[in-house]
């Protein structure tokens, strides 16, 4: 905890609303959104830097350019775009169903389908996925994701710690979604007795090795326990909003595991109160480095901006590019869907993100 809270010089005494005229306001943030704030009113955007040498930059990529080799090498793999010592974030376009299972045994998966349907048959059962589905893949678990689309996109996120949920507080039992929402498989009622060959595909510490058998390995008929896949659709979680102020991006988590935060944007109501900003203020998350998918949007156009990936590297300046106070007009709703990752310690960007670079933000 820092020291008690203060107001000096021109400034608001309420944190990101009643902005003095004239000034832009400058979020600087410990622990995310979570932690010790202070906010600076400065007279000129903290964004608008003449160049930045080094690589501390805002970059945007956009995924549906992306050439990986799983969108036509049946036996391809997810490929990396950044990675630290917790969390690693891949893009799939995986167009035909694996000739293999697999298993991660380098950490726990976070599936996210921007766009595809199909099944992901798991030791525990299947779990068939659409558009908008999170998958969570426990670490170990072995299982086949078989897509029936051609044209599809995966996100995700393989994190060293188990990905769990974060704590709800005060929000009680059905926000941001009821865990009765949660699927889980269902046991298979009849197992492939069929002879042949099958080959489960495991990593480990990044290397491949092959395991086969002479029966089918997805021969579990029954489960009970405290731990499962499961999935969660985006469209059954219902996001916290406020009239009057922005929600934090912590105040919209999904999931977590050590040093990574994983939260979902979804539409709401704009703030109605003319005092408040819409949109997060100019801020530096300096604890966190921050990606974001935008997963698309509600409304006649729901590819807009779809397949689009920011990063925002911690101790950057990013947020509103002009004071939404200077616009006269606000809309009354945002219509986008996101997935946010937050983590703790600095990612490292890979060549392939760096060649699909679309502009420096």
């Amino acid at each position: 905890m820092g020291v008690f809270r203060q107001v000096k010089g021109v400034a608001s005494r309420q944190g990101q609303a009643k902005i003095p005229e004239g000034t832009c306001e400058d979020q600087y943030s410990r622990n995310g959104f979570a932690g010790d704030q202070a906010m600076l009113y400065r007279k000129h955007s903290p964004m608008a830097w003449t160049r930045v040498e080094g690589d501390l930059k805002n970059r945007a990529a956009d995924t549906n350019q992306m050439d990986v080799p799983d969108a036509t090498d049946p036996r391809g793999l997810p490929t990396r775009l950044m990675h630290n010592e917790d969390v690693s974030i891949y893009v799939s376009r995986r167009s035909q169903p694996m000739p293999y299972y697999f298993r991660n045994a380098d950490g726990d998966e976070l599936i996210c389908v921007e766009r595809g349907t199909g099944t992901i048959d798991t030791d525990f059962g299947p779990l068939s996925f659409k558009e908008g589905d999170y998958v969570v893949i426990p670490k170990g678990i072995t299982y086949r994701l078989a897509p029936v689309t051609r044209d599809n996109m995966f996100y995700i996120a393989q994190t060293t710690g188990q990905i769990g949920f974060p704590e709800r507080g005060v929000l009680g039992k059905f926000v941001p979604f009821d865990f009765a929402m949660l699927e889980t498989p269902e046991p298979r009622a009849e197992v492939n007795e069929e002879p042949g060959e099958w080959e489960v595909l495991v990593k480990r510490a990044e290397r491949l090795s092959s395991i086969f058998y002479p029966f089918d390995p997805m021969d579990v008929v029954g489960w009970q326990g405290e731990i499962a896949p499961f999935k969660l659709s985006i469209y059954d979680i219902r996001s916290i909003s406020a009239e009057r102020l922005d929600i934090p991006p912590s105040g919209l988590a999904t999931f977590i595991a050590p040093g990574c935060w994983m939260c979902t944007f979804t539409p709401r109501p704009m703030q109605s109160d003319p005092d408040s900003t819409f949109v997060p203020p100019f801020h530096r998350n300096v604890d966190y480095d921050e990606v974001l998918f935008v997963l698309g949007s509600e409304g006649p156009n729901p590819r807009r901006h779809a397949g689009m990936m920011y990063f925002n590297p911690q101790g950057a300046h990013h947020g509103p590019q002009a004071n939404p106070f200077a616009q006269t007009e606000r809309p009354k709703r945002i219509d986008v869907y996101g997935l946010n990752i937050d983590t703790q310690r600095p990612l490292i960007i890979s060549e392939i993100y760096e060649k699909y670079e679309v502009s420096e933000r």
